[in-house]
């Protein structure tokens, strides 16, 4: 059976570019636009491991990480930062390190797929 990963971004483009990118790569995968959705998501999929963006409408990444981590069920998931833009992390890193990977959207696909392939 195909692991599964949540996609989680504002981009519509970049949500179905990457998308395709996992599906070609044999990964199932399950898709939010913001945090709300995510946890949507999160219930009807467990998905084996998460992509998410830090910047988001609603639920950004960073409040969606904080609650996930409190979640019993969910905690353990893997789970990868995915950003296009710059941000202030000092206030941050804490949260920002509970990910298993943290990565620019500029990044090229295999390195995303060498990433996901690592974590599950």
């Amino acid at each position: 059976m195909a692991k599964k990963i949540l996609v989680v971004d504002d981009e519509k483009d970049f949500l179905k570019a990457i998308t395709i990118r996992l599906n070609h790569a044999g990964y199932e995968t399950c898709v939010a636009e913001n945090g709300e959705e995510a946890f949507e998501c999160l219930e009807k999929e467990n998905p084996d491991l998460i992509i998410l963006d830090v910047q988001m409408p609603k639920m950004d990444g960073l409040e969606f990480i904080k609650k996930l981590k409190k979640d019993s069920k969910f905690s353990e998931t893997p789970t990868i930062f995915l950003t296009a833009g710059a941000f202030d992390i000092a206030e941050e890193v804490q949260i920002l390190a509970s990910a298993q990977d943290f990565l620019l959207k500029s990044v090229d696909n295999e390195q995303i797929i060498d990433r996901v392939a690592k974590l599950i």
